[in-house]
C-alpha cells in the first residue's frame, strides 16, 4: 500500500521471549503508522492492550479495538493501519507443534476473527498479566490459560458447526440475547419458542453445547465485562443492570468464568480507579454471598 513504512524500523519491541511452542511478545506501534502487506509466519492470538489497529486482509479489514482479540492464521497476508492513539499489543503466537497437541484449534485458527471484550478476551488479559509479572509459576499460569482461550475458541467454532437453528430456537435465543438482565421461566422461553419446554431444554444443549441457564451467565458477563470500563459506575450497579441479583452474586460468577473478581478486573484496567473509588468501587459489601438460586430455573 502507498506511503506504507517497515514496522521493524518504528515499532517498539519491548520483549520477547519463547515458552515451549508459543512466542510472546509485547509491541508498541506510534500514532498513524502504515505498514505494507505482510505476513506472519505463526498463527496468533492478539490481544489489544490501548489504543486501535485495522489489520486488512484479502478479503475483509478487521477494526481492532482496545480490549479486543484478533485470531489471526498464519501466512495470512495482510496490511496494518495504526489509530490516531498508537497501539500496545499483547501477541501469543502458536507454533505447529502446539497446534499438533490441540488439533481442533487449526481449523478455528484458519481465518481472521476478532472477539470484542468478553469472557475470551477476559482469559487473554491474564494471560497478559501473567507476562507482566514474570515471576516462576507465570510460564504455567499462561500455558493454562492459553488452552483454556483454546477450548472456548473450539467449543464456539463447534457450535456454529452444529448446523442450521430451527427459526424456532433463534426466536429464543434472541430473546435471551436481548433480555439476558431478565430471569424468564423455561415456560415462558418454550412459549416463545412454541415447543415444550423438554424439548427446548434439549435442542438448546444440543445446539448450542450450553444449558440455556449457562447461555444467559456467559451473556451477563460478557456484557458486565463491558461496563467495568466505565468508571462512574459502581460494582452494585453494574450487578443489577446486568441481571444480576447483587454485588455477591456477581462477584462470584465472574469469578468462577473468569478467574477474577470485579475488582480486581477493574483494578488491572485503570490501576489509578482504587485510588479515587476505593476497593469495592463504591458497594457497601465486599462478600460474595451466596449463588443465586434463580439461575437453576433455567
Amino acid at each position: 500500500m502507498p506511503g506504507s513504512q517497515q514496522p521493524s524500523l518504528l515499532r517498539k519491541l519491548r520483549r520477547c521471549e519463547r515458552l515451549d511452542a508459543l512466542v510472546l511478545s509485547e509491541i508498541v506501534y506510534p500514532p498513524r503508522l502504515r505498514i505494507g502487506w505482510h505476513r506472519h509466519e505463526l498463527a496468533a492470538l492478539a490481544l489489544t492492550v490501548h489504543g486501535a489497529l485495522t489489520e486488512t486482509f484479502m478479503n475483509a479489514g478487521v477494526e481492532r479495538m482496545e480490549c479486543g482479540l484478533l485470531v489471526r492464521p498464519a501466512g495470512e497476508r495482510h496490511w496494518d493501519s495504526i489509530g490516531e492513539q498508537g497501539a500496545t499489543c499483547f501477541l501469543i503466537e502458536v507454533g505447529a507443534t502446539w497446534l499438533n497437541r490441540v488439533p481442533q484449534l487449526a481449523t478455528v485458527m484458519g481465518s481472521p476473527r476478532f472477539h470484542k471484550r468478553g469472557t475470551i478476551t477476559c482469559l487473554a488479559e491474564r494471560a497478559y498479566r501473567e507476562w507482566r509479572l514474570n515471576d516462576t509459576a507465570s510460564p504455567i499460569a499462561i500455558q493454562a490459560l492459553v488452552l483454556e482461550i483454546a477450548a472456548h475458541l473450539v467449543r464456539g467454532h463447534e457450535c456454529s458447526m452444529g448446523g442450521e437453528a430451527p427459526v424456532w430456537l433463534k426466536r429464543v435465543k434472541e430473546s435471551l440475547d436481548d433480555d439476558f438482565a431478565e430471569m424468564p421461566s423455561l415456560a415462558a422461553l418454550a412459549e416463545i419458542g412454541g415447543v415444550h419446554p423438554t424439548h427446548l431444554a434439549r435442542r438448546f444443549r444440543r445446539q448450542y453445547r450450553v444449558t440455556i441457564g449457562e447461555y444467559l451467565r456467559r451473556r451477563r458477563v460478557d456484557a458486565a465485562i463491558a461496563l467495568l470500563s466505565r468508571k462512574a459506575l459502581s460494582l452494585t450497579e453494574i450487578a443489577l443492570e446486568t441481571g444480576f441479583s447483587s454485588h455477591g452474586h456477581f462477584c462470584t460468577v465472574l469469578k468462577q468464568i473468569t478467574g477474577m473478581t470485579p475488582s480486581e478486573f477493574r483494578e488491572m484496567k485503570h490501576p489509578e480507579w482504587r485510588r479515587i473509588y476505593g476497593p469495592q468501587g463504591g458497594t457497601t459489601s465486599s462478600s460474595a454471598g451466596p449463588p443465586d438460586r434463580r439461575d437453576a430455573q433455567i
